[in-house]
């Protein structure tokens, strides 16, 4: 039987500022495992985390256009709006309730599942979701525990997230997109046009607002 509900791809992130890496991801995921769409959700970061001058509104802002021609994508706000440090299992309660009519999906990256059962009530996300893990070849080398969750709860095929459950595990092969936000910001102030890797929309956001100068 396969489920009445439709999927939706949930992907976390700072996205400070969000590129083309994030997008790519983000797009892949949609069609490879047939999700209704992926809401993308900048996470809460605390003040002495935040880049200099980037408000939480401004990551939004930058989301908002680098997704303005992808009816698959949209921006979901949850954690922007806590005003508090974003925990997953508590942010994925509040999502299965606000939309009670479809499946969720976590999509997260190997790095990330390499440290899941460290998490903040980890048991609970498995409980609320599937995770759809986006692999990277630098990150061979799972712990144990990882291990010992793909032996119980991994999938080996999309379709396997169609049927009714929560808590499997679907290991994604993704194009590869060596950029990171860090490298951006860093590289920001000495250009004077669009780097490959930002949408054009978010870079004359960045140079109107003249953000990680």
């Amino acid at each position: 039987m396969n489920n009445t509900k439709p999927i939706l791809g949930i992907f976390g992130g700072t996205f400070d500022p969000i590129h083309y890496g994030h997008l790519r991801c983000a797009l892949h995921v949609q069609q490879a495992c047939h999700l209704e769409q992926v809401r993308l959700m900048p996470c809460h970061l605390p003040a002495h985390r935040a880049s200099p001058g980037v408000s939480a509104e401004q990551r939004a802002d930058m989301v908002r256009l680098a997704i303005a021609d992808y009816p698959q994508l949209a921006l979901e706000l949850l954690e922007l709006q806590q005003h508090r440090p974003s925990y997953s299992a508590i942010s994925l309660a509040q999502l299965a309730l606000q939309y009670p009519e479809h499946q969720l999906a976590f999509i997260l990256g190997m790095d990330a599942f390499n440290q899941f059962t460290r998490w903040h009530r980890w048991q609970q996300i498995l409980q609320l979701a599937d995770l759809i893990v986006c692999q990277r070849p630098e990150y061979q080398t799972l712990s144990a525990e990882s291990q010992a969750l793909l032996l119980h709860r991994q999938v080996q095929q999309a379709v396997d997230l169609q049927q009714p459950g929560k808590g499997r595990i679907l290991v994604l092969d993704n194009p590869l997109h060596p950029i990171s936000a860090t490298e951006l910001r860093h590289s920001l102030p000495e250009l004077n046009a669009c780097p490959a890797w930002l949408p054009p929309a978010v870079w004359n956001y960045i140079r109107l607002h003249k953000l990680y100068s």
